[in-house]
């Protein structure tokens, strides 16, 4: 097996194989060690690296394997790109900003202590943008990440790097977070597959932790990588107060979805939606119907004002703490956090109210829809060509119409506001451009494998990373 198959080896496959000693976790990593030093000039996914400390902990899983497969850990040996945000005892955490490009960790946080203990291998950070506050990967500290796909334009974020490693093939597998959409338009901007899950379901710090449009989660190449990943992520913690305790094992393999109706809409508020990607999600929607699925269209009803309610929310608490940043250290601070900063201001209560009252009437409409489809799927964004260098405040033109950078072109904050849904992004296909399409797969309340089940069919039929032709040409 090459080193680039290697580098794309589902992280599943690689742990059947190291238990039939077909291939070691060392040579793995050196697999990805190579891709990285070849690639990430042009890509840009990693802030640091922790390659000599990755070959100690690759040489004592390939021992295990060896002499002890029974105590082999669900993760054991494979790599794991933590995001830039994520505490890791000893490693630097920086979110991205000057401001804290010397800020070493003290402790772990609760997802990185369990996938140490689980196995995993902490190989290196990946990019975010500075706060996580930013739809392009970008800040003054680690520099741009582009799209592995077509480096001319955006690999999303906020968990930017994490997606843009694994289409790039130097991590078997990645962690994000999701306050408005931060892991599932990454996953659709780079081909792979990013996980919302629903409030609670995985632990996390304070204060964050607290607002429910937020939540940690994973990314993978595969759907059965994410649900693995997701599996070991998730489960209460002590330290967490909103951290579900009833435990949700989400299984790896899943009947197919023959006699299952599927609901889809074109339109969460969006209002307009490029050729490309009303396509490619129709091109999706018609791959479950061959396999005999029971399409429905609905119309949610849902306006623009979603979006604005979402953006009036984090502007009053998220903007609140950039904010403090910006007054703190004027001359560290990206240009994009002073524009939410300065934006922020104009978040009223009054507006926060309106949100809670807006995401309770968005129920409504979807409430019924999830009861009585298996699940609803709707694209990510109206458009996938944002370049990797966009600012916040520029804008792009869509049949006419002009969406701004920030909350306008995106269709992921609305399940945010509605963050006991579970919602998937998965990959649907690749655009004349050479980008990446992707949908969302939202599930109702808690139910996380519905959405698990749709993906896998929705998989089986549109291979990403299998064989050359469908990877980035780096």
């Amino acid at each position: 097996m090459s080193n680039l198959e290697l580098c794309y080896l589902p992280a599943t496959r690689q742990i059947e194989m190291f238990r039939a000693h077909e291939i070691s976790p060392l040579e793995v990593l050196e697999a990805q060690i190579a891709r990285a030093e070849a690639i990430e000039p042009q890509v840009n996914a990693f802030t640091e690296t922790f390659f000599d400390q990755a070959r100690d902990q690759a040489r004592i899983a390939e021992q295990t394997y060896m002499t002890r497969p029974d105590e082999a850990r669900p993760l054991e040996g494979l790599t794991v790109g933590i995001k830039d945000e994520m505490d890791v005892a000893g490693q630097r955490n920086t979110i991205g900003s000057l401001i804290y490009k010397d800020n070493i960790a003290a402790s772990d946080h609760p997802v990185a202590a369990r996938l140490r203990a689980a196995g995993a291998i902490f190989h290196a950070r990946t990019t975010t943008p500075e706060f996580c506050c930013a739809w392009v990967t970008d800040s003054r500290l680690h520099g741009t990440t582009t799209n592995p796909w077509h480096r001319d334009y955006t690999c999303s974020a906020s968990s930017g790097g994490s997606a843009a490693s694994l289409a790039a093939g130097t991590s078997s597998l990645t962690t994000g977070s999701d306050i408005a959409g931060s892991i599932r338009g990454p996953a659709a901007a780079c081909g792979v597959v990013g996980y919302k899950p629903p409030y609670g379901r995985i632990p996390d710090v304070a204060p964050f932790n607290l607002d429910t449009y937020n939540t940690v989660g994973p990314l993978a190449r595969t759907v059965a990588d994410c649900a693995l990943l997701q599996n070991v992520m998730s489960g209460f913690h002590p330290s967490d107060i909103a951290s579900l305790r009833d435990k949700m094992t989400i299984p790896l393999q899943h009947e197919g979805v023959k006699g299952l109706k599927i609901a889809f809409t074109m339109d969460v508020g969006n209002e307009v939606l490029a050729d490309d990607v009303r396509h490619h999600t129709m091109a999706a929607l018609d791959r479950l119907a061959d396999q005999g699925a029971i399409l429905q269209e609905v119309d949610l009803g849902w306006t623009r004002e979603t979006t604005y309610a979402a953006r009036d929310h984090l502007d009053f608490l998220f903007g609140f703490y950039l904010r403090h940043e910006c007054e703190a250290h004027p001359d560290l601070v990206c240009d994009y956090t002073k524009f939410l900063a300065e934006r922020s201001k104009t978040a009223t209560p009054e507006k926060v109210f309106r949100a809670m009252e807006l995401a309770a009437n968005m129920y409504d409409t979807i409430g019924p829809v999830l009861e009585n489809a298996h699940a609803l799927i709707c694209p990510v964004f109206i458009t996938h060509e944002m370049r990797a260098d966009q600012a916040l405040w520029d804008t792009m033109t869509v049949h006419g119409r002009v969406v701004d950078s920030d909350y306008e072109f995106s269709l992921l904050p609305q399940f945010n506001m509605l963050n006991r849904l579970p919602a998937l992004a998965v990959p649907s296909g690749i655009a004349g451009s050479g980008l990446p399409m992707g949908v969302q797969i939202v599930g109702r309340s808690y139910d996380d494998p519905r959405v698990f089940r749709v993906a896998a069919a929705l998989e089986q039929t549109t291979p990403f990373y299998d064989c050359a032709a469908h990877r980035p040409q780096l």
